[in-house]
Order: structure tokens, then sequence, then C-alpha cells
């Protein structure tokens, strides 16, 4: 008779409390947790929560099921590997200055992420050693030989990507200009917003960065002695920049 009136009073009480409680109350014990699984309180408490979902419920509703999987703090979530990996990977790197070729490279994927080899050039600024060995700057390569060009004549470049496990082409930067020049990170910097499959119709705005590296030599001339190519906007892993790559319009 005790439990009978001990029951009737926790289902009193149930439909009184929010899902957070009635969380801990199934905890409490064996007793608690059985009367906690009618799926009436969590039918309340989601009433009071999304008051439309008794307007018309689905008809396989567990109230319960719902409340707890809309309820809980949304987790980081982790990408899965991506398909596509920087060996399946070429970019085909030429610039101009004003209209006359100064660099053209075909470069692999794996030399890109292996970075500039050795030590940063003596003289660079503090703010471009700070960058160079951040743990976001992957892409990048010397410039072998090095290129003393003036920064007067525009400057472009061009990028194309090669992907060996489909044979397939995408254009990653088409003749943008190098019009802004970070004198404290001695950095020139041009930008292309990338183009991707109609697959994935709702991602724009996303950009692919070329950042030439350089040392002052004196007035207006600049000698290039690494490149840099990095979608900061968006991915700043080697897992984020394949995924990345794995969504543009290969074609």
């Amino acid at each position: 008779m005790e439990n009978g009136l001990h029951d009737e009073v926790l289902k009193a009480v149930f439909p009184l409390l929010d899902g957070k409680d009635l969380v801990f109350c199934m905890l409490v014990c064996r007793q608690w947790r059985e009367i906690a699984k009618d799926d009436y309180f969590w039918k309340c408490i989601c009433a009071r929560k999304w008051p439309s979902i008794c307007k018309q419920p689905p008809s396989d509703a567990n109230y319960q099921k719902l409340y707890l999987t809309f309820s809980k703090p949304q987790k980081p979530q982790h990408l899965p590997v991506p398909k596509l990996t920087f060996e399946d990977l070429v970019f085909y790197i030429d610039m101009w200055l004003d209209g006359s070729l100064i660099f053209s490279r075909a470069v692999s994927g794996c030399i890109l992420r292996a970075g500039l080899q050795g030590t940063p050039p003596c003289g660079i600024p503090d703010v471009l050693v700070a960058h160079l060995t951040a743990p976001d700057c992957i892409l990048m390569m010397e410039v072998e030989p090095k290129l003393e060009i003036t920064m007067e004549p525009a400057i472009t470049v061009s990028v194309l990507a090669h992907r060996k496990d489909t044979t397939k082409m995408a254009c990653v930067i088409n003749k943008a200009t190098f019009d802004y020049i970070d004198s404290n990170a001695a950095r020139a910097l041009a930008y292309e917003y990338l183009r991707f499959s109609p697959r994935h119709p709702f991602i724009s705005d996303i950009r692919a960065w070329m950042s030439l590296l350089f040392l002052y030599k004196g007035t207006n001339i600049i000698e290039v002695f690494g490149i840099e190519l990095d979608f900061c906007d968006a991915a700043r892993s080697d897992t984020e920049i394949l995924w990345l790559l794995d969504m543009l319009d290969w074609k």
C-alpha cells in the first residue's frame, strides 16, 4: 500500500518536472527509473518545449528519445577521413609580372604539404616567422631560384589542380592579382573565390589565398623565397583542406 501510494505521488509529480530534472530522477533508484520511462511524462515535457509537436505528432513518436536527442548540448563533430589525399594532388602554379611569365611549376600535393625546408631566411619579420611556424600554416614551398622582382607592375597568379585518383582538374585561382601587401609580415596576397561542384549548392564565399613570402631588397624590390596556398576562410587542418578540395567543381 505504501509503495503504491509512493508510485502515485511520483506519477503526479513527474509530469510537472522539466526534462533535466526527470533525467536526474531516473538516476535515483530502479523504481523511479521504471516509472520515469512512461512516455507520457516525456510527452508533457516535449509539449512545453515544442507545443506544435502535439498538434500533429509523428505516428511513431517516442517522446523520451525526442527530448534526449534534441536537448543535448551539441558536441564538436570530427570530420571523417577524407577520400582525397595530398598524394592524389598536383598543383599547376603560374605567375606573371606585367604580362610576362616569371614562375611556372607543377607541384605535387606532398611537396606543398612538406612546407619550407630548414629554418626561415634571416631578416624576415618576427610576424612572418610566427606565421610560418603556426600549426595552420600548411601548404607552402620554397621558390628556388629566388625571384627578385619589382612591386610596381601587377603580379598575377593562376592555380589549377589535378587529382590523380579521378584524372579530373579544377580551377583554384584564375589570374588573381597580388594587390594587397602586408609590409609588416612581408607577404603579398591574392585570392579567388572557390568554385564548388553543383552537388554542394549551399557553399559559397570561401576563398583560396596565395601568398608571396619575401624579403625587401630595396625600394619596390622584393626577393620572393616562398609561396603559400591556404583556405583560411574555412579550412585550417589537413582533413579540412582535403574535404574542401574534394568539393570543388572537378571536370
